[in-house]
């Protein structure tokens, strides 16, 4: 395991809220959980992107969705097994 390095992290109340609530979702420490999130973030950060989150989330509905087309069209009788 990678060594963790203690830092000093100030953040909102809303902040705080969403994240010890996303924590209990996922059965995991609040710590476990910024730590992901900064590795999803912290990427596109470094590359000069900005992080447009609702355009991020319609372009994976739409992969979705255009998954679920092609898989409709392409094996219809094993479309709802696949699909699931």
């Amino acid at each position: 395991m990678a060594r963790l390095v203690q830092c000093g992290l100030s953040i909102s109340q809303s902040q705080y809220q969403r994240i010890k609530a996303l924590a209990q979702q996922q059965s995991k420490p609040q710590a476990y959980v910024v730590r992901g999130l900064i590795d999803i973030a912290l990427p596109f950060a470094e590359n000069g992107h900005r992080l447009n989150f609702a355009r991020l989330l319609t372009i994976l509905e739409f992969s979705s969705l255009a998954l679920d087309t092609l898989i409709a069209k392409l094996a219809p009788e094993d479309s709802d097994r696949l699909l699931d």
